[in-house]
């Protein structure tokens, strides 16, 4: 047998060296393999991390096209398969969107009749895998790589279902997502060196490649590989041959569509093991050169220094031990060996036969220092034999099973202390101890006087000076108190789980350190829109929506100073459910460890109704702003009207009385014109705080439209092409169509300035709609409309757009972004579609273009009214006295002239109480009786109902600068013979008192 101490010394040494030299050695192996190891790891996870990333990139793309299709199936347009319309809008998103090839709608039998790229006939895709998944999931659903009939490349297809109102399938929207962009897109990414990637769809065509990608695209993946990934986990890692036949790394992950049965999408990124293995090579092959020079030169040393300072002592250490053997006990060791290591054995010579007689009374003090730990262990200490014998039991394990002293015991077997249910346990235990296996078993045990106890035993093997096992060596503790609170324990934990169960907020536990879910209650899995079982396996460190919400941030601060926290969050449930979510997080400390305690409940609904009430206390704010400015709009225009009156009358009276030659009627003329247009001013005041002067009308939409349509092109920019879309059989409207003609005009010529001087497309539609509660409080100023069918006309033009802070103030009064503008005309529009009953809705985006709707409510009848002749301007003459009532002096002297000068005879009076006195001393010469509304002391309200207290018969015109409408209204039923305008002029006065004066001799 060989023996390395019967080696020499030098050869020792040089064993020595080598066994010094041995763990460099194995550091070096050791470190090249791990070095190996970790490239190769490195590489696993850089293959993950790529898989990974393509795989975001297209989820991110999928959830664009879904985005796309979803706002397409919400298109009005599209739900009427309006193709006309349609196909320009999908033009339009395929320009702005390269990565699809094309984007198609078909109707539920697969006949495609709109796409955004020319076809020349309507394809059949009812066989397709898209359009197939679309109906039958009803979901966002894929495709499979095909050669695309209408674009002639390779593509692949997701099918999007298109409902009607009833929730049917009426077709499906395709998006083609062109194959050749994926390299453009994937190759934006910093791929590691030698990495390459491929992409396939659900039957194993490829679809892209990292390298070579013309060389493998549109190819079946090969069969084995495929075929393992398909039937592998979601994600996996494999060392296998490429495409190239290069052994790689390749790692793979699943792309799946919610309700589809299938992954739609495989990703594979690989790199090649020698280029993963390159640099560890080269590194472990620099270190053994190293190494092997450096143990050459020790093992020169090592001979050199064995001779010299070892082997000489050794042989007088040796003559040494040979006397000190032969019985010279004088003879000193130490003396003749010095120094170092060998000196110090020589001096061990020495001390042996003092140290052998001094380690039997250390031998019999260790025996009894063990007996007394024994004795005095609190836990039960025995020896039991193969049979299960006792052979040895300290004072707490006879008190555990009440025995009085050993020898009531010693020697007998302790299985039928066990009870029947453990007993087998317990036997099959102490077998395995003899066998070398240790063991641990906790069972019920019934002592010498029948008490039942719990046990937990831990059970090895004792072992003799041969190493053979000789008994079975138990610690056994006495658990009965323990398991009495586990019991308890457990029933506070079915009554914790019972709450749970039945709390309606949404409860989870998380292990602190792991990040493990622990346990939760199915209102967390209905709040997310999940399953429990799905759940109890998710970490809260890896949730997406945790990290993207900051939930996951706070978790950890809760979780490190045990401050609880309360967060309001809006996130994406790994489900995909969208929830507004309050959560309370603290934290828990059970056992000294850390657990989360998660408490979440659903606020959707709260920060919906308290969104809406923002929005209605907004709308609300803005009524009142826009009445009071309405409120102080008319009452400067009512005052207005006044000076204008005494303006314009003068002006035509002094016109009347200069004759034709007189060079100053050009003057009077240019302040009859101009106060003429101070009069539209104030008519414009008017209509924006809704009292306008309404001339209603049963009227044809439409037909304004077109009979306005040349005025209107002619009045836009040359470069602005106007459009009109005129729905048919639309309801009629009881409008002032003047008025109505002022809004299409304003909102048509605002349109060509948004286009300016670019090229741009005026488009000027009309149609129907039914406007409900909720349709109406995303409105303008619907404070005053019912629910019911609306009459709609809306411009939109491609121009510059607005954005958000100029939609705010587009509607108040004196706001203009034009240089020269007063303001007036978009709060004309507000105030003229309000008098109507209607409101407007306003869409726009800077560099958009802008939609201006106007809804108006639909006329209940059936036949159009014919509309107002138009009367002669010609002054009608008269006779008679006439009663006028005004509070200002100058309106008084001017009507009174303007009457006079009409043939009438006049009584005058400053205020109602006047015109009550005076009427009551001229009641049989007054014929007429021309009233002022606004007037102080008594109005012209109070004048009218003391008038005709006095005769019930009297003629009386009313006269203000409001609108007639407003006053019709208001005196409906009290006879009044007519409402006169301010400004009013010469002519106007006397048709309105010839008309008068015939209806009384009728």
């Amino acid at each position: 047998m060989f023996r390395p101490s019967s080696l020499s010394i030098r050869f020792l040494l040089l064993l020595i060296v080598f066994v010094v030299a041995l763990p460099a050695a194995g550091v070096i192996l050791y470190t090249g393999i791990e070095f190996r190891n970790a490239m190769l790891a490195e590489a696993r996870r850089e293959t993950e991390q790529l898989s990974e990333r393509i795989a975001t990139e297209q989820h991110n793309l999928v959830v664009a096209a879904e985005q796309l299709v979803t706002s397409l199936a919400q298109l009005p347009e599209v739900r009427a398969r309006d193709k006309a319309r349609v196909e320009p809008i999908l033009k339009d998103l395929l320009k702005l969107n390269p990565m699809y090839g094309n984007i198609t709608i078909s109707d539920a039998r697969g006949k495609m009749w709109a796409s955004a790229m020319p076809m020349s006939q309507s394809l059949d895709v009812s066989k397709r895998r898209f359009f197939e998944n679309a109906v039958r999931s009803g979901r966002l659903s894929s495709g499979e790589y095909i050669l695309s009939r209408i674009i002639t490349k390779p593509v692949f297809n997701l099918g999007y279902p298109l409902k009607d109102d009833k929730g049917n399938i009426a077709g499906v929207i395709g998006v083609s997502i062109n194959v050749g962009n994926y390299r453009q897109l994937l190759q934006q990414m910093k791929l590691p060196a030698g990495a390459s990637f491929v992409i396939m769809d659900h039957r194993g065509i490829i679809l892209a490649r990292g390298i070579e990608q013309e060389r493998y695209v549109g190819k079946p993946y090969p069969d084995d590989a495929f075929r393992k990934i398909r039937q592998g986990a979601e994600t996996g890692t494999e060392v296998r041959n490429g495409l190239q036949g290069d052994q790689r790394i390749i790692s793979y992950r699943k792309l799946w569509l919610p309700g589809e049965a299938t992954p739609y999408l495989y990703v594979t990124a690989g790199i090649p093991i020698d280029v993963a293995t390159r640099q560890p090579n080269r590194a472990l092959a620099h270190s053994i050169l190293l190494l092997s020079s450096v143990l050459f030169l020790a093992c020169g040393c090592a001979i050199l220094i064995g001779k010299r300072c070892i082997g000489d002592r050794i042989r007088l250490l040796e003559d040494a031990s040979e006397r000190v053997a032969g019985g010279d006990s004088a003879v000193k060791i130490s003396s003749l060996v010095v120094g170092g290591e060998l000196g110090s054995l020589a001096c061990t010579f020495d001390a042996m036969a003092e140290q052998l007689r001094a380690r039997g009374d250390a031998l019999a003090r260790s025996e009894a220092f063990l007996n007394t730990i024994i004795q005095t262990e609190p836990e039960c200490v025995k020896l039991l034999d193969c049979e299960g014998r006792l052979q040895m039991m300290n004072r707490a394990g006879l008190n555990m099973i009440d025995a009085d002293s050993l020898d009531q015991v010693l020697g007998e077997s302790v299985y039928p202390l066990v009870t029947p249910e453990y007993r087998g346990a317990f036997i099959e235990l102490a077998r395995n101890v003899f066998r070398g296996i240790t063991g641990n078993l906790v069972f019920e045990a019934i002592g010498l006087k029948g008490r039942r106890v719990w046990l937990d035993t831990h059970a090895v093997p004792f072992r003799n000076d041969h190493g053979e096992i000789v008994s079975l060596l138990g610690i056994t503790r006495d658990i009965t108190g323990h398991r009495k609170s586990e019991e308890e324990r457990r029933e506070n934990l079915l009554l914790f789980e019972s709450l749970m169960r039945y709390s309606p907020m949404g409860i989870r536990i998380f292990d602190g350190e792991s990040g493990q879910c622990i346990l939760l209650n199915q209102a967390t899995a209905d709040i997310a829109g999940g399953q429990v079982e799905t759940m109890q396996g998710q970490n809260f460190r890896t949730l997406r929506s945790w990290r993207e919400s900051g939930l996951l941030e706070v978790a950890e601060q809760v979780l490190d100073d045990g401050v609880a926290r309360v967060r309001d969050v809006d996130l994406r449930t790994s489900f995909g459910k969208e929830v507004a979510m309050s959560y309370s997080l603290s934290r828990l400390l059970m056992k000294d460890k850390k657990h989360l305690l998660v408490v979440g409940r659903d606020v959707t609904d709260e920060r919906r109704l308290a969104q809406e009430k923002k929005e209605m206390e907004a709308q609300i704010l803005h009524v009142q702003k826009l009445e009071s400015l309405g409120v102080l709009a008319g009452g400067i225009a009512h005052d207005f009207n006044n000076i204008l009156m005494a303006i314009m009358g003068n002006a035509e009276l002094a016109l009347l009385r200069l004759p034709q030659e007189s060079p100053v009627r050009t003057n009077l003329q240019n302040i009859e014109k101009s106060s003429q247009r101070a009069a539209d001013l104030a008519q414009q005041m008017l209509a924006y705080s809704g009292k306008g002067s309404f001339v209603i009308e049963v009227m044809d939409v439409n037909a304004i439209i077109k009979e306005m349509s040349h005025m209107l092109e002619v009045s836009i920019s040359k470069k602005a092409e106007m459009r009109l879309e005129l729905a048919g059989g639309l309801p009629l409207l009881k409008v002032d169509a003047t008025q109505i003609r002022q809004v299409i005009m304003n909102l048509v010529i605002n349109a060509s300035e948004a286009i300016g001087d670019r090229n741009g497309v005026i488009v000027v539609r009309t149609g129907t709609t039914e406007l409900d509660g909720r349709a109406l409080a995303r409105l303008w100023l619907t404070d005053r409309l019912q629910e019911g069918l609306y009459v709609y006309f809306e411009v939109a033009d491609d121009g510059c757009g607005m954005d958000q802070d100029t939609l705010g103030k587009i509607f108040d009064p004196f706001f203009t972004t034009k240089f020269t503008g007063r303001g007036l005309g978009m709060a004309a529009v507000l105030g003229i579609v309000r008098g109507h009953r209607g409101t407007i809705e306003v869409h726009s985006e800077p560099g958009l273009g802008s939609l201006f709707r106007v809804y108006l409510p639909a006329c209940e009848g059936e036949h159009r009214q014919p509309a107002r002749q138009p009367q002669s301007v010609v002054a009608a003459c008269g006779s008679g006295t006439v009663l006028l009532v005004d509070d200002e002096e100058a309106i008084r002297s001017l009507a009174s002239e303007m009457l006079q000068s009409l043939g009438y005879s006049v009584l005058t009076a400053e205020d109602g109480s006047a015109a009550v006195e005076t009427f009551r001393l001229h009641r049989d010469e007054v014929d007429c009786v021309i009233l002022d509304l606004t007037m102080p002391h008594m109005d012209g309200e109070q004048a009218l109902q003391q008038l005709r207290s006095l005769d019930p018969q009297v003629q009386v015109i009313l006269s203000s600068g409001y609108s007639e409408q407003e006053i019709t209204e208001r005196f409906v039923g009290r006879g009044l013979a007519g409402f006169i305008q301010k400004p009013y002029r010469l002519a106007d006065l006397g048709q309105k008192l010839q008309r008068i004066s015939t209806r009384e001799r009728r």
